[in-house]
């Protein structure tokens, strides 16, 4: 089974960039210093996702990313 679902640039970072696997950029997290992550899409005023544990976090992220439009 793949556990691989996104890439966050520079974690455990601040911010930065959401990779998928195929490296396509789909937006950008931000993390507090309680490890507290929000995921803001490319183009959307405000987080779609947040998350406090990492992994289930990424796996939520990239569920979202399925089911957006091609």
């Amino acid at each position: 089974m793949d556990h691989w679902h996104v890439t966050l640039e520079g974690f455990p970072a601040d911010s930065g960039d959401v990779f998928t696997k195929n490296g396509e950029v789909i937006g950008t997290y931000t993390c507090d210093e309680n490890d507290y992550c929000e995921f803001t899409p490319n183009g959307a005023s405000k987080p779609v996702v947040s998350g406090i544990h990492v992994g289930p976090f990424c796996a939520v992220i990239a569920k979202w990313h399925e089911t957006q439009p091609a």
